[in-house]
């Protein structure tokens, strides 16, 4: 196998020269330097003479299908995925980001590296306890399939097509009467009525011949496999246990709390506030400044009489907080982040901050009340000390160990017993886990995309796998299952079901558009209703973001132009449980205007703003697409 003999040559006298010389690259050159040696690759496309890579294809491509597997989590089927699809979209959008990037380097756009590395090490994910973390970096990169230097040189790309953006976004212009006519068309409320269809209601006589089932199945095999699935064993390394293995003195657990007191002292930690904050996110549509400026009206506002309570309902932009008055309750020192914490300390009881920006975004801070905590019991906090104590004498003992699991698992690939003897750790073993599910510890994604590795597929065993901060896995398996197509007969009564389902629904929209033309014939509504049965729903006053509704009918009612005199504006639309529905507007009142607030009209030009930066970006790319040599 390719890879025993890479594991094979690794201790070779020229892998070892082959080491040196990477290590004095990276040393002279930093990460970016691979980039210094290209490699030959198929060319996927060019634009303007820019190749595109098969290599970068594939892994955009790879890494598109990643994202899809986080979001949908165990509802993420591969089967359903149309990979050659994927592929091309992946492969048109990296056109587009190639054609944007040409033009950026037209118009001299660029970022310092000193710039960027702040970006970088400023992001929250790759911070542990607010400090830049380069393990936890490394770790995720490798996750997400970045290597150091593709992800320095992604995020410099993204940059500058961010610059690109914000030039768009800075010259569209967003006139008065363009915002008050979109506040017209977006708070209008319509008075919908609805008659739903049910498919399950025309199921009644639908017979489905065994040809018929075959066909179908024939056609759709890709939805009739098995899940691809394997079974492992596995050995598992866990802080906790090494932490419960710790002896901990009476004295170190009173040196302890006398500490957190002391500290608790120095820091003001007796005393805690109860506050009530209204934040504004800050976004390409919405600047620090703008949301600074909004912040500073709503402070005049509450100054001038109006409630912070009411205005943190209205328009604070924390869910967890705003709909209950912006109170965040009381807390004592080292539960905020350092500016939100230090503004929050300067307040007296009743006064409102200037604004404060965080990671989060801009905040208006009020200080509701004062309180002293109340004085600690030792016997209270010792068995939580005792825990800490354990787990900080632990924590090294862990990443040694750790490592030492990590290099054993390299060194003797196709056995966990080298890791059992060395650490004391016991084989356990998992069955039928797949590529979007498995039970714990193979809940864990990033876990289970390392057994499906092609080498640890082979046979051999995965790298180390941190999960969290306190468990690590190595697993091999020791029996693999690709999918496989399910017989027929398995399946048969569920393709059947499917077509009666398909074929129900059809006879749904059906019924549903012989109901609009009678309605649009001029027949009454409640005889339309009474020919199937069915009683209107009714909504007034409906509003485009009102959830009373489904969806599909509140999107197809405000597709719906206004009724005029005595005609009937109506149409059909379907459901998502394959039923169909008759949709009917009977009044529309447009926004006003005039009531909505300053906070509300901002917003809405940023939304305008960011609308029109879109359509410039969208007609420039028209416009790169139709001169570029693709």
């Amino acid at each position: 196998m390719m890879l025993q003999k890479m594991r094979d040559g690794a201790q070779s006298l020229g892998a070892k020269i082959m080491v040196a010389i990477i290590a004095f690259v990276l040393t002279a050159f930093g990460f970016g330097a691979f980039n210094l040696f290209p490699v030959g690759d198929n060319v996927a496309a060019t634009v303007n003479g820019q190749d595109i890579s098969e290599v970068s294809l594939e892994n955009e491509t790879e890494r598109r299908l990643r994202v899809l597997r986080a979001e949908l989590g165990e509802d993420f089927d591969p089967a359903l995925i149309d990979r050659e699809q994927l592929r091309q979209s992946t492969l048109d959008s990296l056109i587009d980001r190639t054609l944007l990037l040409q033009l950026a380097d037209d118009l001299n756009l660029a970022v310092a590296r000193s710039e960027l590395d702040r970006q970088i090490t400023s992001m929250s994910e790759f911070q542990v306890d607010g400090v830049f973390d380069e393990g936890r970096f490394r770790s995720l990169l490798s996750n997400a399939g970045f290597s150091p230097a593709s992800f320095f040189d992604d995020q410099e790309r993204n940059v500058r097509l961010n610059q690109l953006a914000g030039a768009l976004q800075s010259t569209a212009v967003v006139t008065d009467q363009e915002v008050r006519d979109a506040s017209r068309v977006l708070g209008q409320r319509r008075d919908i009525a609805y008659l739903e269809f049910a498919a399950d209601s025309f199921t009644e006589g639908i017979e489905v011949s065994d040809d018929e089932v075959a066909r179908y199945y024939d056609e759709n095999i890709h939805l009739y496999l098995t899940k691809e699935n394997v079974d492992l064993e596995y050995v598992e390394l866990s802080l906790d246990a090494m932490a419960a293995e710790q002896d901990v003195a009476e004295a170190d657990i009173v040196a302890a709390f006398e500490e957190e007191e002391r500290i608790g002292v120095e820091s003001g930690g007796g005393e805690e506030r109860r506050a009530a904050h209204i934040l504004l996110e800050t976004s390409d549509a919405r600047s620090e400044q703008e949301a600074t400026a909004m912040l500073l009206d709503i402070r005049s506002e509450i100054e001038g009489g109006a409630s912070f309570g009411d205005k943190a309902r209205d328009v604070s932009e924390d869910l967890g907080s705003g709909s209950n008055d912006g109170d965040l309750g009381f807390a004592g020192r080292g539960t905020f982040v350092t500016s939100f914490e230090e503004a929050l300390w300067e307040l007296e009881v009743g006064e409102i901050s200037d604004p404060v920006t965080t990671q989060f975004g801009v905040h208006l801070v009020t200080l509701l009340e004062v309180r002293q905590a109340e004085p600690r019991v030792f016997e209270d906090e010792r068995e939580r000390l005792t825990e800490t104590i354990k787990r900080d004498r632990a924590d090294p003992i862990f990443e040694e160990n750790l490592r030492v699991m990590d290099e054993i698992a390299f060194e003797q690939p196709d056995t966990l017993n080298g890791i059992v003897e060395a650490l004391g750790l016991e084989i356990r073993v998992a069955e039928g886990v797949t590529r979007e599910a498995g039970g714990d510890p193979f809940g864990d994604r990033v876990l289970r995309e390392a057994v499906f590795e092609v080498d640890v597929l082979e046979g051999y065993n995965s790298p180390a796998v941190k999960l969290g901060d306190d468990t690590a896995v190595v697993a091999r398996v020791t029996a693999h299952r690709p999918a496989a197509e399910v017989p027929l007969e398995e399946v048969t009564d569920g393709v059947r079901e499917t077509l009666v389902a398909r074929r129900a629904g059809e006879a749904a929209a059906v019924a549903a558009e012989s109901a609009l033309e009678r309605l649009l014939a001029g027949d009454a509504a409640s005889d339309v209703a009474g020919e199937y049965a069915l009683t209107w729903n009714t909504h007034e006053a409906t509003g485009y973001v009102d959830r009373e509704i489904p969806v599909s009918v509140r999107q197809a009612a405000f597709r719906l132009s206004p009724p005029v005199g005595e005609e009937r504006s109506a149409t059909t639309t379907p459901l998502g449980n394959g039923s169909s529905a008759l949709v009917v507007i009977s009044r529309v009142d447009p926004g006003d205007y005039g009531a909505m607030s300053e906070a509300e009209r901002v917003n809405l030009r940023g939304d305008l703003a960011q609308l029109a930066s879109q359509r410039a970006l969208v007609s420039v790319l028209g416009t790169l697409r139709e001169e570029a040599d693709l």
